[in-house]
């Protein structure tokens, strides 16, 4: 909840309406006290009635006046100061309308009796009660302070428990779309003969756009070709996750019937960039896993370059053709490029969310200290350990700062 919440004032109506009761439940107190008064006179009572609510009407018009020249001359400049200089000035000028009422007092009660009680003369002077109207005073301010402070501190809890229900029902669908976001990826490592595969994806936030996944082309046999996928949508939460379900329904629809990576990006591209925000677009690095010619026939549409990890050396593999992200204009020749794999070798596929970490110095992970953390988990038996490896030296580097964006690897090990 914030601050501004939290402070609501009470409206303006509600306000007057606290203080009018005020005003009418004192008149009737000082009618009950003087009913008796006058019986010669017909109506007495009512007359007596309407009398104290003149009066005390009358007072409080100069309080309410005064309290609106402080709320329009002051108000600015002391709200944001502790309660007690806040209230006491407001109380300084309700006083100073309640001073300015009972002297104006003196000439209207003389008017309003000559109306009611034609014939009855009543000489008015503050002096001779003035303790009573001082107590009068307390009591309308106490009675007051606390009728607008309980309302607001209603319209507060109200204000609140709406925020509380509105901060669950998005809460709600944060979750939702988070199982979503994950049921779109793998929950377990591919089954690919003479290879090795782990993925995982870190969402920066309850939901992202990063996504990965693993999709055998049909009609293949089994263990011959799987395609592996890693893309990352712009932009963080809601809008990217539904993006990425989105291009990720593209995708397996694409997918299964074609072994071209180029031919596939190029067919998503085309819709995705009429149905998606133009601010919105999608990087994605597609490729086909061959087990028995042992390649990586891929295309990279944006995405980071892969990393090779080669008889302990990691090299950068760039692509051929164009590497705009699918979604940024209609008509892209994608182009796809075979990469051979040895015996031993290890491929990263990524996404920025790693290499651009920063830690609280604000200095980024980097492309050496990435190097350096896959160098460094070549010596663990699985892709799964190795990973888990990986994000342990991004951990340590990043400290306590925050995950500022999403995270997506996959590792491909060749038995």
């Amino acid at each position: 909840m914030s601050q501004t919440e939290l402070n609501k004032e009470t409206p303006l109506g509600k306000e007057l309406l606290i203080w009018l009761t005020i005003a009418t439940g004192l008149a009737l107190i000082n009618w009950f006290m003087n009913y008796g008064t006058w019986p010669e006179v017909p109506a007495a009572g009512l007359r007596t009635l309407i009398l104290q609510l003149l009066y005390s009407y009358f007072v409080f018009l100069h309080i309410l006046l005064l309290i609106w020249v402080f709320r329009l001359l002051i108000w600015d400049r002391v709200k944001t100061y502790g309660k007690i200089l806040r209230e006491g000035s407001g109380l300084l000028f309700a006083f100073i309308g309640f001073v300015f009422g009972l002297f104006n007092l003196q000439w209207f009660s003389g008017a309003v009796y000559d109306i009611l009680f034609p014939g009855f003369t009543i000489q008015f002077d503050i002096g001779d009660s003035l303790g009573y109207w001082l107590v009068t005073f307390v009591v309308i301010a106490g009675v007051g302070i606390f009728a607008v402070s309980y309302h607001t501190m209603r319209l507060n809890l109200k204000e609140g428990y709406r925020i509380q229900l509105e901060r669950e029902r998005l809460q709600g669908e944060l979750e939702t779309a988070r199982e979503m976001q994950m049921g779109i990826m793998p929950s377990e490592a591919p089954d690919c003969a003479g290879f090795d595969i782990a993925g995982m994806c870190l969402p920066a936030t309850e939901v992202g756009g990063d996504f990965f996944d693993y999709i055998r082309p049909d009609g293949d046999e089994k263990d011959a070709e799987m395609a592996i996928a890693v893309a990352d949508v712009s932009g963080k939460g809601m809008k990217a996750a539904m993006t990425a379900v989105m291009v990720s329904g593209m995708l397996n629809t694409e997918a299964i019937h074609r072994t071209n990576p180029a031919e596939v990006l190029i067919r998503i591209n085309r819709p995705l960039f009429r149905k998606s925000d133009r601010r919105m677009f999608a990087a994605m690095l597609y490729g086909i896993l061959d087990a028995r010619k042992k390649t990586f026939t891929f295309t990279n549409a944006g995405q980071m370059p892969p990393l090779l990890l080669r008889d302990g050396k990691v090299a950068t593999i760039a692509s051929h053709g164009p590497r705009l992200p699918l979604g940024v204009t209609a008509e892209v020749s994608y182009a796809r490029k075979v990469l051979t794999l040895d015996p031993g070798d290890h491929l990263l596929l990524y996404t920025d969310g790693i290499n651009e970490a920063r830690n609280g110095d604000r200095v980024l992970f980097g492309e050496d200290r990435l190097a350096d953390a896959f160098l460094a988990s070549a010596e663990f038996s699985t892709a799964s350990k190795a990973l888990d490896v990986m994000q342990s030296h991004l951990g340590h580097f990043a400290g306590d700062e925050p995950q500022h964006d999403d995270i997506t690897m996959v590792l491909i090990r060749v038995a």
